[in-house]
C-alpha cells in the first residue's frame, strides 16, 4: 500500500511541475472548464489472493477493447511487488464525455461482471480524478 501511496505522490508533483527553491514560476491559467480537460484516473484495488490471475486476465481483455476508444489516451494497470493483491490502474482520457462513453461500453461491463467478487471486502478502494487544464501542460 505505501508503494502505491508514493506512486499517487510521485505522479501528483510529475503532474504538479517543478521549481528549484527561490526560483520564480509562472502561473498559467486555465480557462477551460473540467467538461474539456484530459482526465486522468488512478483507481487502487486489492482482490483476494485466489482471484489474482483472473482478475488480471479480466483487465486485460477489457484493455485490449478499450485502447481502440477514440477518447482513451492510455488504459493500464500495475501490480504491486510487495503485495501481488494490490493494483493500480491508470485511465488517461480526452475529456470526461470520453470517459462516460467508455462507461457504456460492453467490454467494461462485462468485466464488471467478471470481477464482482473477486475484491477483497477488507480493502477501502481509492479513486483520485485529475483535471489536466491544457493552458498549463
Amino acid at each position: 500500500m505505501k508503494n502505491i501511496i508514493a506512486s499517487l505522490i510521485c505522479s501528483l508533483v510529475i503532474l504538479s511541475g517543478c521549481s528549484t527553491p527561490g526560483q520564480k514560476t509562472e502561473t498559467a491559467s486555465c480557462e477551460a472548464d473540467k467538461a474539456s480537460m484530459k482526465l486522468v484516473m488512478n483507481l487502487t484495488r486489492k482482490v483476494k489472493p485466489e482471484h489474482v490471475s483472473a482478475f488480471k486476465a479480466s483487465f486485460e481483455k477489457c484493455k485490449v477493447e478499450t485502447l481502440n476508444e477514440p477518447g482513451c489516451l492510455d488504459y493500464g494497470m500495475y501490480q504491486s511487488y510487495t503485495d501481488s493483491t494490490e493494483f493500480i490502474i491508470v485511465e488517461t482520457w480526452e475529456n470526461k464525455g470520453e470517459h462516460l462513453k467508455h462507461m457504456e461500453t460492453e467490454h467494461l461491463k462485462v468485466h464488471i461482471q467478471e470481477i464482482k467478487d473477486m475484491g477483497d471486502p477488507n480493502f477501502k478502494a481509492a479513486n483520485t480524478n485529475i483535471y489536466v487544464c491544457p493552458n498549463v501542460n
